[in-house]
């Protein structure tokens, strides 16, 4: 895993890997309210785990709160059970992601994130660059429906899991295809580097559920989803 910088003031914890290291890991950055009146918030996200988009720094950002899903979120929506710093969703998440850059994957370039503890549980937030002029594949495929943007999906996601890449949520929102037409996977949230093959066909029926949620993409995904799989199976 990659290393990762540590500053801490009181019972927070600022992290970068080394790949990012702003020089002001300050906790304005993570503080929205701060943000908005700053006048440097630049829109939102909506969904669970939401996301606000900003540029700070001179660069453009991504900050993301995490929070709980499935039963657990009705006993606490966002504080997670402490069990050290490096177990901590922000600082592996980071690490995952500074890997795969290293490994010249195509993931946002991380940048920080902040820890806060309070006893033995732990709330947390996450920074990372925003991908410029990204579109998710359900726009994508929902204006270009050919074979080749299915094919390239297909051979990115098999790239990945030849890399023993896990991605646990790999759905038609965290695939994000730029204007020169590369793939990217975004929101590595308890992603790790040594997926099993049950892992990898796990992935691939989670991505097809996600198709299949989205009505509109019916059609699309009728005709695209041999295609992703013939790649897929070709190999990258």
């Amino acid at each position: 895993m990659a290393h990762i910088n540590i500053r801490q003031k009181d019972d927070d914890y600022f992290i970068s890997p080394v790949l990012a290291s702003p020089a002001d890991q300050s906790a304005h950055l993570f503080d929205v309210a701060a943000l908005r009146a700053q006048g440097v918030l630049e829109g939102q996200a909506a969904g669970r785990a939401q996301a606000y988009f900003l540029r700070a720094q001179g660069k453009r950002l991504v900050l993301r709160h995490y929070r709980r899903g499935g039963l657990p979120r009705h006993l606490s929506d966002d504080r997670f059970i402490w069990a050290g710093l490096s177990r901590s969703r922000p600082w592996r998440e980071l690490a995952v992601m500074a890997r795969l850059r290293e490994m010249n994957f195509f993931v946002p370039v991380p940048y920080s994130g902040r820890v806060q503890r309070q006893g033995m549980t732990y709330t947390a937030d996450i920074i990372t660059e925003r991908i410029p002029g990204a579109r998710s594949m359900a726009d994508r495929v929902a204006e270009d429906a050919s074979a080749a943007i299915w094919g390239k999906i297909g051979r990115v996601v098999r790239g990945f899991h030849n890399a023993n890449a896990h991605h646990p949520d790999l759905n038609v929102r965290n695939i994000l295809i730029d204007e020169s037409d590369h793939v990217w996977l975004i929101d590595w949230d308890r992603g790790h580097l040594h997926a099993n093959a049950r892992q990898k066909t796990r992935s691939l029926a989670r991505l097809r559920r996600s198709l299949d949620h989205e009505p509109g993409l019916a059609k699309a995904t009728d005709r695209g989803w041999p295609r992703l799989l013939e790649a897929y199976d070709s190999g990258p």
